[in-house]
């Protein structure tokens, strides 16, 4: 109720625009850019080339594709969730299940070294999660009081974004500020006011900014190095390795999977100093 109405609101406006006079007000406001763009031609010209760019990249064809390929994403997602929903059901309803599958699968003699690694596993991924939704919580809340003091549109959508990318590493901040500056400069020319573009620009920009360099240095550092016992440091070098090894999905499962890894590795490899290492603060 309180966010899909303005994000519907959001999509109809857009909708409706002429993104060539829209484009031409917000010129007016950087007449230095504008003075750039008229050296390539004149304005007519330089609709002209928007308007046979726009044809060439959407037409009927590329349509199709793109309508194909959504539904084939939203099939894809849609069973993806159903069945994500009914493991999890089964997996509530009896909580010993996965517990009895893997030590079935257990080698004869290594049963007690696994119930441990299960017992500690819950706990330091609950206290991940706890700590990531916590995180995602701040991260929105201060986006929405900072926006909000300052004036700027649509800082409950901003901070809804803010928290919900949040859960990405580093690269969520990145992707936070785009959409916050598409939907703060989309308020001011909802509201038919191009000349507060560029200070909404601004205000957004060094808002956000201190809000993640607070949360970088700060907020997670404290909540994820006490979550999965590990050093800010450690926890920024899985994050890299992650992300050069499977991008932004990698990024997002690095630490439950490193920490699983970890507690692994602290109750089968600890004749080897590296894993002793890295899993001693485990049971801290």
């Amino acid at each position: 109720m309180v966010i899909v109405p303005p994000l519907i609101e959001q999509v109809e406006f857009l909708s409706h625009l002429n993104f060539f006079d829209v484009f031409k007000n917000i010129l007016n406001q950087f007449p230095k850019i504008k003075s750039m763009l008229l050296k390539l031609g004149t304005e007519q010209e330089l609709h002209e080339n928007m308007v046979r760019h726009v044809n060439q990249y959407v037409n009927t064809g590329n349509i199709t594709g793109a309508v194909n390929n959504l539904f084939s994403y939203f099939i894809t997602i849609s069973g993806g969730i159903l069945c994500t929903l009914f493991i999890t059901f089964f997996f509530l309803k009896d909580e010993q299940l996965v517990k009895n599958a893997i030590l079935t699968l257990t080698p004869s003699g290594k049963e007690n070294e696994i119930r441990e690694v299960l017992a500690k596993s819950k706990k330091m991924l609950s206290k991940y999660f706890a700590g990531l939704f916590l995180d995602m919580f701040i991260v929105g809340v201060l986006v929405m009081i900072v926006l909000s003091i300052v004036g700027v549109k649509n800082a409950l959508l901003i901070a809804f974004v803010a928290g919900l990318l949040n859960i990405i590493p580093y690269i969520g901040a990145v992707l936070t500020m785009i959409v916050a500056i598409f939907l703060g400069v989309s308020g001011c020319i909802h509201s038919g006011q191009y000349e507060l573009i560029d200070p909404v620009i601004n205000k957004i920009f060094f808002s956000l900014l201190s809000i993640n360099l607070i949360d970088g240095f700060l907020i997670q550092p404290f909540i994820f190095s006490n979550s999965v016992k590990a050093h800010p440091l450690e926890i920024f070098i899985v994050t890299l390795m992650a992300a050069i090894i499977g991008g932004i999905p990698a990024m997002i499962v690095a630490l439950p999977v490193y920490t699983l890894l970890r507690i692994v590795a602290g109750e089968f490899l600890t004749h080897l100093k590296f894993f002793r290492k890295i899993s001693e603060k485990i049971d801290d």
